[in-house]
């Protein structure tokens, strides 16, 4: 794992960081965005001190090199995340004149960061920087974590700055976050986290700002709680859904449609919210459907657009299928909708279906039974971070298609030991089918960061690539694709 120390010894001059980052990305993402709470603030003092002494080398990074442009952001986010004002500034303003997607939560932290000399400052830009936290909860982060983390931090900062002297404008904020959490039945606020921290007396300044702290520290490093993972195959068996399944549904639209009208009976914001904009770990029936429903034909096209682009001998070759946190076996489906739809006869020797939530995992198998009555189908019931190389059946086939669908930009797991599995387990020839949304440039630098690592070994091919922000493509939807092959 990367440490601060590597980070500084090849700081000398702008190519050799460049060279680093170009080397390393995949460890320094880890560092930076998978690495627990707590031993990031260990680190404070040291990153503050990297960032500082380095600061002219960092600011002449190309950052037209989506690397460097990462690794720049990167920065600014440990910066808003411990506290470091003077190169939250720099950064900001840095990436701001480049004209860089910072996103919105890092626009809310510069609201508070950044020109504010008086306690009418910190309060009247409350309803902005609820605005624009609200905006990152719903659109741009997999959870609630960083944006409350930056909510906490921005009212701790005015406890730190006037809690002692002007009392009243600690109280006026706190009030503005209670009518918030009052009036907005689905804010982010709504958490136990927040309500703690509001219930602290503010009179007591130097108690309350130490206790906030103490609160977010032990917020932010949790541990990711695991669920029991079932370690024999897993399928659904005599179920409505089953039934339904078998009257016919044997394509990906036909499928989703059955999932389509049963949501349409219990539809709710509840339950669409509890999918956690499509991270959640699913737990019951209705979430299925819900996901289906939601996100079923965007996952749909934009997997459609990147099988397109894969060299047509490859369909003549018997292949495995290893579809990475599969869910509902969405892009398995899909893949086999385009097959028929091409009139490929392509052999599917096996698959491999990875994924945690044990009841989307059993339909992910129904799904693919039903497309394929006599597929070999292996499940591995587990997050990828507890994946280890004897999850992995060993296969004669040495052609492997990987599908990766909305889970690469996502950063709950670490990259580094993704990429040292997928090396160790599959040799023979790989292609990777690699789609995600568009969240921000540092989100899309972590896909990136996965095939550069590929780009490296035999017989790399770029196939296609592709980046769509909100109204190039369809609609508001948005789409990164990177399709590539390479030979272990």
């Amino acid at each position: 794992m990367i440490v601060v120390e590597d980070l500084q010894n090849a700081s000398t001059d702008v190519d050799s960081l460049q060279n680093y980052l170009s080397d390393n990305f995949e460890q320094v993402y880890d560092f930076f965005t998978h690495q627990k709470h707590a031993d990031l603030v260990a680190s404070r003092d040291k990153l503050n001190r990297y960032i500082q002494l380095n600061r002219n080398v960092i600011l002449q990074l190309d950052i037209d090199d989506k690397t460097s442009l990462a690794f720049v952001s990167l920065l600014l986010d440990i910066s808003e995340e411990l506290g470091l004002l003077a190169p939250f500034r720099y950064l900001y303003e840095h990436l701001k004149n480049e004209n860089y997607n910072i996103g919105e939560r890092l626009k809310a932290a510069s609201l508070y960061l950044i020109g504010v000399t008086t306690a009418d400052d910190y309060v009247s830009r409350y309803e902005t920087i609820y605005n624009h936290l609200q905006l990152s909860a719903e659109t741009e982060e997999d959870n609630t974590d960083k944006v409350l983390m930056t909510m906490v931090n921005y009212y701790a900062q005015v406890i730190h700055d006037f809690g002692e002297f002007n009392i009243s404008k600690v109280e006026e904020l706190k009030a503005k976050m209670n009518k918030s959490l009052s009036d907005f039945e689905f804010s982010f606020l709504h958490s136990e986290l927040i309500t703690d921290i509001l219930s602290f007396d503010s009179r007591s300044f130097t108690a309350t700002y130490s206790g906030i702290h103490s609160l977010l520290d032990s917020f932010l490093r949790r541990d990711i709680i695991r669920p029991p993972y079932k370690k024999e195959f897993l399928i659904e068996r005599g179920t409505e859904y089953c039934d339904l399944l078998a009257l016919g549904a044997n394509s990906f639209k036909a499928v989703r449609q059955i999932s389509v009208s049963k949501y349409q009976l219990i539809k709710s914001d509840s339950i669409f919210n509890s999918l956690g904009r499509g991270v959640a770990i699913l737990t019951d029936e209705n979430q299925l459907y819900a996901y289906m429903n939601s996100y079923g034909n965007m996952h749909y096209e934009k997997l459609m657009g990147a099988f397109k682009t894969i060299p047509k001998p490859f369909f003549s070759q018997e292949t495995n299928i290893i579809d990475w946190g599969c869910g509902q076996a969405m892009a398995s489906m899909t893949y086999f909708d385009f097959l028929n739809q091409v009139g490929s006869k392509q052999k599917i020797k096996n698959f491999t279906l990875i994924e945690p939530s044990e009841i989307a995992l059993k339909r992910a198998s129904l799904h693919i039974r039903n497309f394929n009555p006599i597929a070999d189908i292996h499940t591995i019931n587990k997050d990828l971070d507890a994946l280890v190389n004897k999850d992995f059946v060993k296969n004669k086939t040495q052609t492997h298609i990987h599908l990766f669908s909305n889970i690469l930009d996502i950063d709950v797991f670490s990259l580094t030991t993704l990429l040292l599995l997928v090396e160790s387990n599959f040799p023979g020839e790989n292609y990777f089918i690699c789609v995600s949304p568009y969240i921000n440039d540092t989100r899309t630098s972590r896909v990136d960061a996965f095939v550069n690592y590929f780009s490296k070994k035999k017989e790399f091919a770029k196939i296609n690539s592709v980046d769509n922000k909100t109204g190039e493509w369809q609609g508001s939807w948005t789409r990164v694709v990177r399709v590539f092959k390479i030979h272990l």
